[in-house]
């Protein structure tokens, strides 16, 4: 005749939302609650003596065996993470905990593992970022193993002491018992809004005893701010609604700290009315770790676009300094050696002056040659005139040296309406895009277009050129493939913009930039 006790544990077995197994030594299911038997897509009385591994993806079914066998060996609990494959061929990762239980009388002839298994897909996509927190998660599962060990020794010596009248009874009230209480993660029973259960995990989550806990309303351990999205979420769950199996929202420890948790419930009945149970597991180190990643990638943004804006300056500079010194300097030697010439052709001889005047043409050619360099540096037009003067110059002169390359242009947008700081970005992208078409495209013609619209301000750069690979040509290390798709890229981003590239092989290349409102 079952008790209160074992009624409830019974009823937490079948409707906690982690799936507990109970295998032999071969690995066949002996024992499995409705969780479980939903994981695996199967009802629980399809489940028994099934062998599980062939619910497992082919890699992991001898991983499985030789698990069960070191869990049975050294009769410690132990973890193991894996693969299950559903009807449609899908798959996903679920972790197995399994401590090794005697066998009742000789039935069994050996042991038993008794498993705990939660779906950690989620889990497994975000262990990059994880790393500290779950080292800290091992190092916490390895004490509370050790704890374990010492209580089923102590059980384990209460239950041969027992009657044997009882001994069947009392199994079953331990293994509930162990599986939710002594359970890595908090465990807890609501109904009527107030907490009916809850495990030495859960308690210590939030930093009071179990005793404290039973009977005070749930909502006084969320964060004021997200109570009405728990409340609402619990609701719709109970309406039957669809709402997400897990989230995230932050809670109140005893002492006032904040705390990150992450809750996954369900709708059950519990001493015959409507309950909810559910678990919760602390994150807050995770949330601190992905704050700490996302306050290092704003810095260096910031760090890059002070770079970018750096070199401009120092383009500019530089500039000044050659069409200052250099170029005024060339300049007046030229007009130097020209007046010279003047006043003493009338009576020179011709061939004294012949070396003299074959220095005019090549200080002409210096000159020219330092203009071009002042205008690849900083087109002095970008800061007297702006961006569309700038582009209007630069298809000029990308026409006279590229007569191959037709360029349309269709500019839809007021030089006023362009940021001051987006300028000299716009004029990067469109110089290094054009210098690609011209070495790499074989294209002959190019539409460059420059629009404002109500989602902000779009750049287009299309060419009717060879194209590439675009996979391959990103696989190539940098100091192979060059810097221009890498610096066109980067300088988009660093201004805030959305940068994408299209290229089919034989149909040419769009490059379309994008800075929102």
């Amino acid at each position: 005749m079952k008790t209160e006790f074992n009624r409830r544990y019974e009823d937490m077995f079948n409707f906690v939302p982690i799936g507990f197994f109970t295998f032999d030594q071969e690995g066949q299911i002996l024992d499995v609650n409705q969780t479980g038997a939903r994981l695996l897509g199967k009802e629980r009385s399809d489940l028994l003596n099934q062998s599980f591994a062939k619910f497992l993806v082919a890699d992991f079914q001898d991983g499985f065996k030789r698990y069960c066998r070191k869990v049975l060996e050294t009769g410690n609990r132990e973890i193991y993470d894996l693969r299950l494959s559903t009807k449609d061929q899908s798959t996903y990762w679920v972790q197995l905990e399994s401590i090794a239980e005697p066998a009742v009388g000789t039935i069994l002839n050996g042991h038993k593992l008794i498993t705990a298994i939660t779906n950690i897909t989620n889990r497994k996509q975000a262990e990059c970022e994880l790393q500290e927190t779950h080292t800290e998660l091992e190092r916490r599962v390895d004490e509370r193993t050790t704890e374990l060990r010492k209580i089923n020794s102590k059980l384990r010596d209460q239950i041969t002491e027992c009657e044997q009248a009882k001994f069947a009874l009392r199994e079953s009230e331990l293994k509930y018992a162990t599986l939710v209480e002594d359970a890595p993660i908090g465990v807890y029973i609501i109904q009527d809004d107030k907490i009916e259960f809850a495990n030495d995990k859960f308690a210590n989550i939030y930093g009071y005893s179990k005793d404290e806990l039973i009977g005070c309303k749930s909502l006084d351990l969320v964060y004021p701010d997200d109570k009405p999205m728990v409340k609402q979420i619990r609701a719709r769950r109970l309406e039957g609604e669809r709402v997400p199996v897990e989230y995230e929202s932050r809670g109140l420890r005893k002492n006032g700290e904040t705390i990150w948790v992450t809750r996954s419930f369900s709708p059950i009945t519990y001493k015959g009315r409507p309950a909810i149970s559910g678990i919760v597991a602390d994150i807050s180190k995770r949330r601190k770790a992905e704050e700490a990643l996302r306050k290092s990638d704003k810095e260096l943004r910031v760090l890059s676009n002070q770079l970018l804006s750096a070199e401009e300056k120092e383009r500019k500079r530089i500039a000044r300094e050659l069409h200052d010194s250099i170029g005024q300097a060339l300049s007046a030697i030229k007009f130097s050696v020209e007046n010279a010439l003047r006043e003493l052709h009338a009576g020179a001889n011709p061939v004294d002056l012949e070396s003299l005047e074959t220095v005019i043409p090549l200080t002409q050619k210096a000159i020219e040659e330092v203009r071009r360099i002042v205008k690849d540096l900083r087109p002095s037009i970008l800061d007297d005139l702006g961006i569309l003067a700038t582009i209007r110059w630069f298809r000029r002169e990308f026409q006279n040296v590229c007569t191959g390359i037709r360029i349309e242009t269709n500019i839809g947008i007021e030089e006023s309406d362009i940021p001051m700081y987006l300028k000299t970005t716009i004029y990067r992208i469109m110089q290094e895009a054009l210098n690609n078409v011209a070495k790499h495209s074989k294209a002959n013609r190019v539409c460059l277009q420059l629009q404002k619209t109500k989602t902000g301000i779009h750049l287009t750069i299309q060419d009717n050129g060879r194209g590439f690979n675009i996979r391959q040509t990103m696989g190539i290390k940098t100091s192979l493939r060059g810097f221009g798709l890498a610096s066109m890229r980067e300088r988009a981003e660093m201004s805030g913009a959305r940068f994408e590239i299209d290229s089919t092989v034989e149909s040419g290349t769009i490059i379309r930039v994008s800075w929102a409102k």
